[in-house]
């Protein structure tokens, strides 16, 4: 099995960047991931202040894939997240959307599947990816920031199970990934999760000639995502539903008017983060309920 370490690790999406490894679509991928907080965040009440936040967000990678070039669409399918027994978090003023004094590092410790919280509050453990993408054609965002690429999507439906659709721009696709959370609530509210660092197995599949995908696009159990990100909810929001709209109406041949009033009956429009440079969206269609004929 292909494994990338924990070394090497980037803090951009960068089409120039080196590849850290090659696989051949179908191989299965190990990717030894890094906290938000690269390793910075040692113990509990540690000092915000102390920490060089110039190496926030680290990613591993990139993996090239042999067979995928631009205009092609790599399908990663998450087959575990492993994660140690415990976890970081940090609050400050400023950051997120509370009004809280001071600034805050806490350290939790992950027991029998569950955060042991304070106050005897357990937290059901949820692993997840928080970002994850593939190089665009220009730039070099930051690994803060969410976009068509992927990015920091931080969307807590990220997990086992799941198939997420980036597309590919340039050759090899560059697929990288960091950021793991042990839980996270929508929205990310205080600008960060349960942090921490772990390993992501994943299959890796190209696929071609398939525009009928409106990446980023995640395939759960029982749900299809489509995702926006914008520095407004307000247009994010929209074009995260509208992705959705477009994707019924190629998937299931009902019209316009049909696919609207089916979302506006049975899609859920939710917040993923309003923390990150770009606020992100998705929009959430019950798989089946339709008939679509998505080939996954």
């Amino acid at each position: 099995m292909i494994s990338i370490e924990r070394t090497g690790l980037r803090f951009s999406f960068d089409r120039q960047a080196e590849p850290a490894a090659h696989a051949h679509s179908g191989d299965t991928v190990v990717f030894h991931c890094e906290d938000c907080y690269n390793g910075q965040l040692s113990e509990d009440g540690y000092a915000y202040s102390a920490m060089d936040m110039r190496w926030n967000n680290p990613i591993t990678g990139p993996l090239y894939v042999e067979e995928a070039a631009p205009g092609d669409v790599l399908r990663v399918d998450i087959k575990r997240i492993a994660l140690p027994d415990s976890g970081c978090a940090c609050v400050r003023t400023g950051a997120g959307i509370y009004e809280i004094e001071g600034s805050h590092c806490r350290r939790f410790s992950i027991r029998d599947g569950e955060v042991m919280f304070d106050g005897g509050i357990r937290i059901p453990v949820r692993p997840m990816i928080g970002t994850i993408g593939t190089a665009p054609a220009a730039g070099t965002p930051k690994t803060q920031v969410p976009g068509e690429h992927g990015g920091n999507m931080d969307i807590r439906e990220m997990g086992e199970g799941v198939s997420l659709y980036l597309p590919v721009s340039v050759p090899g696709a560059l697929l990288s990934m960091g950021d793991l959370h042990a839980v996270q609530g929508d929205g990310e509210t205080v600008i960060c999760a349960l942090e921490i660092r772990g390993e992501v197995t994943v299959q890796v599949t190209v696929l071609k000639d398939r525009a009928d995908i409106p990446t980023p696009f995640l395939v759960t159990l029982d749900r299809y995502i489509t995702t926006a990100a914008d520095v407004s909810l307000d247009v994010c929001s929209v074009a995260a539903a509208r992705k959705m709209h477009r994707f019924l109406q190629e998937h299931t041949g009902l019209n316009d008017m049909q696919s609207g009033l089916l979302l506006s009956l049975a899609g859920n429009l939710r917040i993923s983060q309003v923390v990150n440079p770009l606020k992100g969206c998705y929009m959430e269609f019950p798989i089946g309920l339709a008939g679509e004929r998505f080939v996954r």
